[in-house]
């Protein structure tokens, strides 16, 4: 039994050995390329130190020659978050992909006609960005109104989770988009939110769906409208007999005619204040729900009226000439040593021969 338990832990023994040497290669090999990392750091510090004239000559170079060079472009940007009612995204993404595709071909006169602009100013347009854009806030209402329209009990029970996962699955039936407009002038994003909203609500399926909803929608505002006007003259008859049972009330009854109608009860019993509540409720909801899908394109934040201005190091000229004459004396040092080094080796290649 002893002679059995004893190479078992000679072999455990030798097992964590075997870990403990592997650690330690593994961090010696770490320390090692930290070290080799650092005397590269220090060789490019020494090396730049004793061609700094050279080096120096080519920084003043290329900043010499940023006083001659002409100032590149600069690049402006407006981004803007949208709402598309009545399936509009599709049409949406296929707009985009044809302006971009008119864009590239650099035809400013079709891309000023589809969207009633100048060509001098959509020859300034660079490029349009589409992206869904998957916001809780935002999704979390279209959920609440998505179950709202829906009465089986099966669709009761799709929760919100379910209902993102199926968002991001299918990005067509997102209504939400981040449309990103890229320009060389500022002032081309003026007119651009107007257009684009104009030119949506002129396809003609769009505009009848929208047509057919705003219908709907009109028909349930003027139906709480009219509740509303039924119960307030209720309340008005409720209040004047009363007042009147109220001045006279030797002369009250507790059945009074008043237009044909037989008024019994106080407006208490009738809970016309709680009816009229109600009414509001609802005509508020029909009246946010025709100002919601009001527009195929609702803009949730508008384009800049002037572009934002993009800047980058590139575009400093100073700063780009100065590191490009840099890079150039640099690049030629390199070549000279370079061309030093095959010297000595074809120099001991033909010793040794």
């Amino acid at each position: 039994m002893n002679q059995q338990t004893q190479p078992e832990e000679i072999d455990i023994i030798q097992f964590f050995t075997a870990i403990g040497n592997m650690f330690k290669s593994f961090f010696r090999g770490i320390g090692n390329m930290f070290k080799w990392l650092f005397f590269i750091f220090v060789d490019s510090i020494l090396y730049v130190k004793k061609h700094y004239i050279i080096l120096g000559l080519g920084v003043l170079l290329g900043l010499g020659f940023s006083f001659f060079a002409k100032n590149q472009a600069d690049i402006y940007y407006g981004q803007a978050t949208l709402r598309t009612n009545y399936n509009a995204q599709l049409y949406l993404q296929e707009k985009v992909a044809a302006f971009n595709d008119l864009i590239r071909k650099g035809d400013s006169v079709s891309l000023g006609k589809i969207l009633d602009i100048p060509s001098t100013e959509t020859a300034q347009l660079q490029n349009f960005e589409l992206k869904p854009v998957i916001n809780d806030i935002f999704l979390i209402d279209d959920y609440e109104e998505y179950l709202k329209t829906k009465d089986t009990v099966v669709y009761k029970f799709i929760d919100y989770e379910d209902y993102k996962k199926n968002i991001n699955k299918n990005n067509n039936l997102n209504r939400y988009w981040s449309l990103k407009i890229i320009a060389d002038s500022p002032l081309v994003f003026k007119n651009l939110n107007e257009k684009i909203k104009i030119l949506f609500n002129k396809d003609a399926a769009i505009e009848k769906r929208k047509q057919n909803f705003l219908f709907y929608l009109d028909i349930q505002k003027q139906k709480y409208l009219k509740s509303l006007n039924d119960i307030d003259s209720m309340r008005a008859i409720f209040n004047h007999v009363w007042l009147e049972a109220g001045q006279k009330p030797e002369t009250a009854t507790k059945n009074i005619v008043i237009a044909n109608q037989r008024v019994e009860k106080p407006e208490e019993l009738y809970n016309l204040f709680l009816e009229r509540q109600n009414a509001l409720i609802n005509l508020r909801r029909t009246i946010e729900q025709i100002n919601k899908y009001n527009g195929a394109i609702i803009f949730l934040n508008d384009l800049p009226q002037k572009g934002i201005r993009k800047s980058s190091f590139i575009k400093n000229k100073y700063l780009k000439f100065s590191l490009l004459g840099f890079l150039l004396a640099l690049s030629i040092l390199l070549l000279k040593d370079f061309n030093t080094y095959l010297n000595k080796y074809q120099q001991q290649k033909a010793g040794k021969s």
